[in-house]
């Protein structure tokens, strides 16, 4: 299966985000990360299993559909949030399978250009027209950037749907700046790719996710059928918190003080070694 024959200036926002280059892909929309284990290991052995098996079956209407029920079979139905489809037909695609993707596309070598994704639960209209909120609200700088520093398809679906989250943190590290942030400012040089990578990441990685959290998961359509709590400021004694938008996209939960303090110190902490990083590379320029 290619990257894609769509272009940035052909899409909302003018910048493609769903397959973004030969290692960079995302299928949140399609429900991927809405499963019972949503951590890097148990999905690739997941999407592992659907790609080699699918590879294999006949492509009739018939056989397919009996993919899907082999999958639902073997996998657990539990989902983070009940009303978000997770689709079958997702896998790993490209030639060394480094990015997921859709099994019924027909860009996949084993579909000869046959178009199955009309089998699926959307249906291929659905797959052809939708664009998830990042495209329409997240600016094209902060895409771009996201797009680059991503370290993987894991990584990379995680975060791109987190619009808010995003703005938030790429508009604190421009106020640092005393500028808006530019994609020039990130893509130039290596080690601030690295620092932003790193503080990206904090959406795997944060320590004080609470733990009632479908973890990494994000329901990020519109209809807000899922929203996220509070954070609990108020049972610790302390004010709202500078970071209060950080904290609570990332779902925390403090009980202590100290460790909301730990909590904005770490944030703080990866946000000035981004801003060093730019310094350097503008005093180096």
């Amino acid at each position: 299966m290619s990257v894609s024959s769509t272009n940035d200036n052909q899409v909302p926002g003018g910048i493609y985000l769903c397959q973004a280059n030969k290692k960079i892909s995302c299928g949140a929309c399609c429900g991927l990360y809405n499963v019972a284990d949503p951590s890097y290991e148990s999905m690739m052995g997941i999407l592992t299993w659907r790609t080699d098996t699918f590879s294999h079956i006949n492509r009739d209407m018939d056989t397919i559909l009996a993919f899907k029920e082999e999958v639902e079979d073997r996998e657990p139905q539990e989902r983070p949030f009940p009303e978000f489809h997770h689709c079958p037909y997702i896998g790993l695609v490209g030639k060394e399978l480094s990015r997921v993707g859709c099994l019924l596309h027909p860009l996949l070598d084993e579909n000869k250009s046959i178009d199955f994704r009309g089998l699926s639960f959307y249906g291929g209209m659905a797959c052809r027209v939708y664009f998830c909120p990042t495209y329409h609200h997240l600016p094209a700088a902060f895409k771009e950037i996201v797009r680059e520093t991503a370290s993987n398809w894991y990584a990379y679906g995680l975060i791109i749907t987190e619009t808010k989250l995003l703005n938030t943190i790429f508009e604190k590290v421009g106020n640092c700046l005393n500028r808006p942030l530019t994609k020039n400012d990130i893509l130039k040089n290596k080690n601030t790719l690295e620092a932003v990578r790193k503080l990206l990441d904090l959406k795997i990685n944060w320590p004080f996710r609470r733990r009632s959290s479908s973890g990494p998961t994000n329901y990020f359509f519109e209809d807000r059928l899922y929203s996220r709590p509070p954070v609990n400021y108020e049972t610790i004694g302390k004010p709202v918190s500078r970071h209060y938008t950080i904290l609570q996209e990332l779902e925390s939960h403090f009980n202590s003080a100290k460790e909301l303090h730990a909590a904005e110190d770490l944030i703080d902490g990866l946000i000035n070694k981004v801003i060093t990083q730019v310094d350097r590379l503008k005093s180096e320029g």
